[in-house]
Protein backbone atom coordinates (compact mmCIF):
# COMPACT_ATOMS: atom_id res chain seq x y z
CA UNK A 1 0.00 0.00 0.00
CA UNK A 2 1.48 3.34 -0.88
CA UNK A 3 2.79 5.64 1.41
CA UNK A 4 2.30 9.49 1.45
CA UNK A 5 4.76 11.82 4.26
CA UNK A 6 3.28 15.18 4.69
CA UNK A 7 6.02 17.77 5.98
CA UNK A 8 4.01 20.71 8.15
CA UNK A 9 6.47 22.91 8.41
CA UNK A 10 7.01 25.44 11.39
CA UNK A 11 6.66 28.40 9.08
CA UNK A 12 3.23 27.53 8.45
CA UNK A 13 2.17 25.83 11.98
CA UNK A 14 3.60 28.96 13.55
CA UNK A 15 5.05 32.68 13.85
CA UNK A 16 8.31 31.91 12.54
CA UNK A 17 9.05 34.86 11.26
CA UNK A 18 8.16 36.90 14.43
CA UNK A 19 10.11 34.34 16.79
CA UNK A 20 7.19 33.63 18.71
CA UNK A 21 6.27 30.48 20.10
CA UNK A 22 2.58 30.64 18.84
CA UNK A 23 0.43 28.41 16.83
CA UNK A 24 -1.44 30.16 14.38
CA UNK A 25 -4.47 27.88 15.15
CA UNK A 26 -7.01 28.96 12.20
CA UNK A 27 -4.25 27.80 9.60
CA UNK A 28 -3.54 24.44 11.47
CA UNK A 29 -7.11 24.19 12.06
CA UNK A 30 -7.66 24.32 8.69
CA UNK A 31 -4.83 22.17 7.57
CA UNK A 32 -6.51 19.22 9.71
CA UNK A 33 -9.74 19.14 7.91
CA UNK A 34 -7.71 19.26 4.59
CA UNK A 35 -5.69 16.11 6.09
CA UNK A 36 -9.09 14.77 6.51
CA UNK A 37 -11.22 15.22 3.72
CA UNK A 38 -7.98 13.85 1.86
CA UNK A 39 -8.71 10.30 3.99
CA UNK A 40 -11.79 10.24 4.02
CA UNK A 41 -11.69 10.28 -0.26
CA UNK A 42 -8.39 8.02 0.07
CA UNK A 43 -9.11 5.69 2.51
CA UNK A 44 -6.07 3.18 1.62
CA UNK A 45 -3.65 6.09 1.83
CA UNK A 46 -0.75 5.58 4.20
CA UNK A 47 -0.31 8.75 5.93
CA UNK A 48 3.06 10.06 7.80
CA UNK A 49 2.99 13.83 9.31
CA UNK A 50 6.04 15.32 10.37
CA UNK A 51 5.75 18.82 11.68
CA UNK A 52 8.45 21.51 11.74
CA UNK A 53 9.87 23.25 15.05
CA UNK A 54 9.29 27.21 14.47
CA UNK A 55 9.93 29.50 17.59
CA UNK A 56 9.21 26.04 19.91
CA UNK A 57 12.20 24.49 18.70
CA UNK A 58 14.90 26.85 17.38
CA UNK A 59 14.62 29.43 20.24
CA UNK A 60 15.48 27.46 23.21
CA UNK A 61 17.93 25.59 20.93
CA UNK A 62 19.99 28.50 19.73
CA UNK A 63 19.75 29.73 23.43
CA UNK A 64 21.15 26.54 24.83
CA UNK A 65 23.56 26.11 21.51
CA UNK A 66 22.43 22.29 21.16
CA UNK A 67 23.51 22.67 17.23
CA UNK A 68 26.75 22.72 18.32
CA UNK A 69 27.12 19.05 20.42
CA UNK A 70 27.48 18.88 24.36
CA UNK A 71 29.90 21.44 25.55
CA UNK A 72 28.74 21.40 29.23
CA UNK A 73 25.72 20.36 31.77
CA UNK A 74 23.85 23.16 31.22
CA UNK A 75 22.87 21.58 27.59
CA UNK A 76 21.64 18.81 28.87
CA UNK A 77 19.25 21.27 31.02
CA UNK A 78 18.36 22.83 27.46
CA UNK A 79 17.61 19.92 25.82
CA UNK A 80 14.85 19.20 28.24
CA UNK A 81 13.92 22.37 28.14
CA UNK A 82 13.76 22.12 23.90
CA UNK A 83 11.99 18.88 23.92
CA UNK A 84 9.36 19.95 26.31
CA UNK A 85 8.67 22.80 24.01
CA UNK A 86 8.53 20.47 21.36
CA UNK A 87 5.96 18.45 22.80
CA UNK A 88 4.03 21.25 23.30
CA UNK A 89 3.46 22.05 19.64
CA UNK A 90 3.27 18.60 18.96
CA UNK A 91 0.25 17.97 21.16
CA UNK A 92 -1.29 21.18 19.49
CA UNK A 93 -1.02 19.38 16.04
CA UNK A 94 -2.41 16.12 17.16
CA UNK A 95 -5.43 17.10 18.85
CA UNK A 96 -6.41 19.67 16.06
CA UNK A 97 -6.33 16.21 13.79
CA UNK A 98 -7.78 14.36 16.22
CA UNK A 99 -10.71 16.96 16.04
CA UNK A 100 -10.96 16.54 12.75
CA UNK A 101 -11.38 12.64 12.36
CA UNK A 102 -7.76 12.01 11.54
CA UNK A 103 -6.85 8.83 13.97
CA UNK A 104 -3.42 10.69 15.09
CA UNK A 105 -0.75 9.39 17.33
CA UNK A 106 2.21 11.43 18.50
CA UNK A 107 5.54 9.86 17.58
CA UNK A 108 8.74 10.67 19.55
CA UNK A 109 11.89 10.79 17.80
CA UNK A 110 13.85 11.33 20.44
CA UNK A 111 12.30 8.01 22.31
CA UNK A 112 14.38 5.83 19.75
CA UNK A 113 16.51 7.22 17.22
CA UNK A 114 20.43 8.10 17.16
CA UNK A 115 22.26 10.56 15.43
CA UNK A 116 25.71 10.86 14.36
CA UNK A 117 27.99 13.90 13.77
CA UNK A 118 24.18 15.26 12.94
CA UNK A 119 23.00 12.28 10.30
CA UNK A 120 19.89 10.15 11.52
CA UNK A 121 21.48 6.87 11.49
CA UNK A 122 19.28 4.94 14.01
CA UNK A 123 15.20 4.93 14.37
CA UNK A 124 12.54 2.87 15.19
CA UNK A 125 10.95 2.15 11.70
CA UNK A 126 9.67 -1.51 12.63
CA UNK A 127 7.64 0.43 15.49
CA UNK A 128 6.57 3.21 12.68
CA UNK A 129 5.46 0.42 10.58
CA UNK A 130 3.26 -1.36 12.69
CA UNK A 131 1.48 1.81 13.96
CA UNK A 132 0.59 2.78 10.07
CA UNK A 133 -0.61 -0.83 10.03
CA UNK A 134 -2.70 -0.40 12.32
CA UNK A 135 -4.57 2.59 10.64
CA UNK A 136 -3.06 5.49 12.81
CA UNK A 137 -1.53 8.24 11.39
CA UNK A 138 2.19 9.13 13.18
CA UNK A 139 2.94 12.71 14.00
CA UNK A 140 6.51 13.24 14.51
CA UNK A 141 8.62 16.32 14.71
CA UNK A 142 12.33 17.81 14.90
CA UNK A 143 13.84 16.76 18.02
CA UNK A 144 16.77 16.92 20.03
CA UNK A 145 18.29 13.74 19.86
CA UNK A 146 21.52 11.49 21.66
CA UNK A 147 24.49 11.72 18.98
CA UNK A 148 27.03 9.55 19.18
CA UNK A 149 30.03 12.02 17.86
CA UNK A 150 28.85 15.21 19.62
CA UNK A 151 26.92 14.44 22.45
CA UNK A 152 23.93 15.59 21.65
CA UNK A 153 22.57 17.42 17.85
CA UNK A 154 18.90 18.19 16.58
CA UNK A 155 17.09 16.34 14.15
CA UNK A 156 15.32 18.42 12.03
CA UNK A 157 12.09 17.49 10.54
CA UNK A 158 13.63 18.24 6.98
CA UNK A 159 15.89 15.56 7.69
CA UNK A 160 13.46 13.13 9.20
CA UNK A 161 10.82 13.22 6.21
CA UNK A 162 13.80 12.07 3.51
CA UNK A 163 15.14 9.09 6.27
CA UNK A 164 11.69 8.04 6.53
CA UNK A 165 10.85 8.35 2.38
CA UNK A 166 13.72 6.13 1.61
CA UNK A 167 13.89 3.35 4.43
CA UNK A 168 10.04 3.29 4.42
CA UNK A 169 9.73 3.46 0.76
CA UNK A 170 7.50 6.11 0.50
CA UNK A 171 5.19 7.10 -2.97
CA UNK A 172 5.45 10.82 -2.44
CA UNK A 173 6.93 13.71 0.21
CA UNK A 174 4.63 17.18 -0.03
CA UNK A 175 6.28 19.77 2.00
CA UNK A 176 4.20 22.69 2.82
CA UNK A 177 5.70 25.76 3.46
CA UNK A 178 4.66 29.75 3.53
CA UNK A 179 5.56 29.63 0.08
CA UNK A 180 4.15 28.05 -3.07
CA UNK A 181 7.47 25.91 -3.99
CA UNK A 182 11.05 27.41 -4.91
CA UNK A 183 11.41 30.52 -6.32
CA UNK A 184 14.21 32.15 -8.58
CA UNK A 185 15.10 34.70 -5.62
CA UNK A 186 13.53 35.76 -2.27
CA UNK A 187 9.68 34.93 -2.39
CA UNK A 188 9.07 38.32 -0.92
CA UNK A 189 10.36 40.25 -3.88
CA UNK A 190 8.77 41.68 -6.95
CA UNK A 191 8.68 39.73 -9.58
CA UNK A 192 10.06 36.80 -8.17
CA UNK A 193 9.20 33.64 -10.22
CA UNK A 194 8.59 30.40 -8.61
CA UNK A 195 10.62 27.26 -10.49
CA UNK A 196 8.51 24.21 -11.72
CA UNK A 197 11.24 21.87 -10.96
CA UNK A 198 14.60 22.48 -8.89
CA UNK A 199 17.26 20.02 -8.97
CA UNK A 200 21.14 20.01 -7.40
CA UNK A 201 22.00 22.97 -9.92
CA UNK A 202 20.10 25.47 -8.11
CA UNK A 203 21.78 24.88 -4.27
CA UNK A 204 24.92 26.83 -4.67
CA UNK A 205 21.92 29.93 -5.01
CA UNK A 206 19.98 28.32 -2.13
CA UNK A 207 22.54 28.16 -0.08
CA UNK A 208 23.42 32.20 -0.16
CA UNK A 209 19.92 33.11 1.07
CA UNK A 210 18.73 33.72 4.24
CA UNK A 211 16.06 32.24 6.54
CA UNK A 212 13.22 34.33 7.82
CA UNK A 213 13.30 34.27 11.94
CA UNK A 214 15.59 31.92 13.81
CA UNK A 215 16.46 28.25 12.07
CA UNK A 216 19.43 26.10 13.74
CA UNK A 217 18.49 23.14 11.03
CA UNK A 218 20.21 24.32 7.47
CA UNK A 219 17.10 26.24 6.29
CA UNK A 220 15.75 25.71 2.51
CA UNK A 221 19.21 24.86 1.40
CA UNK A 222 19.43 21.66 3.58
CA UNK A 223 15.92 21.21 2.76
CA UNK A 224 16.08 21.23 -0.98
CA UNK A 225 19.40 18.98 -0.97
CA UNK A 226 17.84 16.21 1.13
CA UNK A 227 14.99 15.83 -1.25
CA UNK A 228 17.18 16.28 -4.47
CA UNK A 229 19.06 13.16 -2.96
CA UNK A 230 15.81 10.98 -1.98
CA UNK A 231 14.57 11.50 -6.28
CA UNK A 232 17.43 9.24 -6.92
CA UNK A 233 15.88 6.46 -4.79
CA UNK A 234 12.80 7.03 -7.27
CA UNK A 235 10.67 9.42 -4.65
CA UNK A 236 8.94 12.10 -5.54
CA UNK A 237 8.92 15.66 -3.76
CA UNK A 238 7.01 18.53 -4.16
CA UNK A 239 6.77 21.98 -2.00
CA UNK A 240 3.79 23.65 -1.77
CA UNK A 241 1.88 26.56 0.29
CA UNK A 242 0.51 25.22 3.12
CA UNK A 243 -1.17 28.80 3.44
CA UNK A 244 -3.00 28.52 0.23
CA UNK A 245 -6.50 26.40 1.22
CA UNK A 246 -7.37 23.35 0.10
CA UNK A 247 -3.59 22.74 -1.58
CA UNK A 248 -2.08 20.32 1.24
CA UNK A 249 -5.44 17.95 0.09
CA UNK A 250 -5.29 18.41 -3.16
CA UNK A 251 -1.35 16.95 -3.36
CA UNK A 252 -2.48 14.36 -0.86
CA UNK A 253 -5.12 13.34 -3.58
CA UNK A 254 -1.96 12.94 -5.43
CA UNK A 255 -2.28 16.33 -7.83
CA UNK A 256 1.50 17.33 -9.13
CA UNK A 257 2.60 21.14 -10.35
CA UNK A 258 0.68 22.98 -7.56
CA UNK A 259 4.06 24.25 -6.85
CA UNK A 260 7.65 23.17 -7.05
CA UNK A 261 8.53 19.37 -7.80
CA UNK A 262 12.12 18.10 -6.97
CA UNK A 263 14.35 15.98 -9.01
CA UNK A 264 13.86 15.50 -12.16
Amino acid sequence: MKLTILKLGGSVLTRKSEDKPEVKTQVLKRLAGEVSEALREKPKMRLIIVHGAGPFGHVPAREYKLDRGLKNRVQVKGMAVTHRSMETLNLRVVSALIDAGVNAIAYQPSAGAILEDGVLVSFPLESMERILNLGLVPVAYGDVLPDLKTGLNILSGDHLVPYLAEHLTADRVVIATAYNGIFDRNPSEKGARRLDVVDAGILAELEARETQGTDVTGGIARKVRELVSLSKHGVKSEIISGLKPGYVKRALLGETGIGTRIGN
